[in-house]
């Protein structure tokens, strides 16, 4: 074992806790939601959170790629593989934000709502020609231009 300076020096450096980076996201309401920040492809916790999937880029500006809620954080992202976490792969994701403070599935599809409503997140866009609900939307549509139209003239 060395002694003096160069000993103090050969030393490994002392385990460090692992720094806990919280991000907050602001929703449409201008209620700002704190998340904790983990790496987009990790474990992650078998618990209730709304989530947001990220691109952080070079300048540590925090992008959101897809806005979800879920009962069980660990078990959806298993779920997600084969779509959404691939897409936001592809998009340049690297982080999942995590907000866990939500107390009900109620809570969590509303604070869900917010940061949907507040962010232009390109994987939550949907597509309005598929399925019962594009139908609705382009019905909805047609009577907005409807409407309109009328009040125009």
């Amino acid at each position: 074992m060395s002694t003096g300076i160069f000993g103090l020096l050969m030393q490994p450096s002392a385990p460090q806790k692992a720094e806990t980076r919280l991000h907050k996201w602001q929703g449409v309401s201008g209620h700002w939601w704190v998340t904790i920040v983990e790496p987009l492809l990790a474990q992650h916790l078998e618990i209730p959170s709304v989530y947001v999937m990220v691109r952080r880029d070079w300048n540590g500006l925090a992008h959101p790629l897809y806005i979800g809620q879920t009962s069980d954080t660990g078990r959806r992202m298993g779920e997600h593989v084969q779509d959404k976490l691939r897409q936001a792969i592809a998009l340049g994701g690297n982080e999942l934000h995590c907000h866990f403070s939500a107390g009900s599935v109620h809570e969590r599809f509303a604070i869900e709502t917010d940061l949907r409503n507040g962010h232009n997140a390109p994987l939550n866009r949907q597509n309005s020609f598929g399925g019962l609900f594009g139908l609705g939307a382009l019905y909805g549509e047609h009577e907005r231009k409807s409407t309109f139209g009328q009040l125009l003239g």
